[in-house]
């Protein structure tokens, strides 16, 4: 008896100590305000063009995907994907209110609220919309991260890493030469951003090119940018979804979301 409780205090005792333990200081705080600062860049492109490949993995799904992005960062957003090897899979457009895809091989449409809906019901475990996705790729982090961390700490290994409270992203971890880069999501989910690189066309922008989604319950997605630029040949009535008068309006239900 009195070895279980002697046990059970060493057990408390251990997690006090472990609740208590001091949080290791920045090695350098300036950096991590210079940090902050490229991640959220005072002025970036509002026009943007970008290509990519994704390949996903699910419980439910494994295969390559291959997309275009185009569109206003702020306002009206187009995404077209498609298989490996070449057939239009879906065709996307993005508001900040009302999230649309047409999928022409079976003439059917959707429509929801929320992007993250639809991106479920394809099976694709990418926390971000369109829109999210675009700044990401041009290394502006505004839209994803809130305005402000709530708390800032260094790791073990060096790196520096800012907390949030609220919002989809729990925490963000990168070194200070911001060679590579870690979100992890309230849910559970974290992205790596690996392969630095840069364009003259995103001054003091820093831009990777592998960007992989892991989630223990949605699955892996690893995209990898293909191009990217400010502008694009396209113009604004190419951000429409020129549908069919006789395609089918279909509801996203849970069930849907489920199966």
């Amino acid at each position: 008896m009195k070895a279980l409780m002697l046990a059970v205090l060493l057990a408390l005792l251990f997690a006090l100590l472990a609740g208590c333990a001091p949080q290791i200081p920045v090695r350098d705080p300036a950096a991590a305000t210079r940090i902050w600062s490229i991640l959220h860049p005072v002025t970036s492109p509002d026009r943007l063009t970008a290509s990519f490949s994704l390949h996903v993995q699910t419980k439910k799904r494994t295969g390559r995907l291959v997309g275009q992005l185009w569109g206003y960062t702020d306002s009206v957003m187009r995404m077209d994907l498609a298989s490996g090897t070449g057939m239009s899979v879906a065709m996307i457009r993005e508001t900040p209110d009302l999230w649309t895809a047409f999928l022409p091989t079976e003439n059917q449409a959707y429509q929801n609220a929320k992007a993250q809906a639809g991106l479920a019901l394809f099976q694709i475990p990418v926390p971000f919309n369109a829109r999210q996705t675009g700044s990401l790729l041009a290394g502006n982090l505004t839209p994803i991260l809130p305005h402000e961390y709530d708390s800032m700490q260094g790791t073990k290994d060096g790196r520096i890493r800012f907390n949030f409270s609220s919002g989809e992203v729990a925490y963000l971890e990168l070194p200070e030469n911001m060679e590579s880069m870690i979100l992890g999501g309230r849910k559970g989910w974290t992205l790596t951003c690996e392969k630095p690189y840069a364009l003259p066309a995103f001054p003091d922008h820093v831009l990777f090119d592998r960007y992989t989604f892991s989630s223990p319950r949605d699955g892996k997605a690893v995209l990898r940018v293909k191009s990217l630029e400010t502008g694009g040949g396209w113009q604004a009535k190419d951000l429409n979804l020129n549908m069919p008068k006789d395609v089918q309006w279909m509801r996203i239900t849970s069930r849907a979301l489920n199966n």
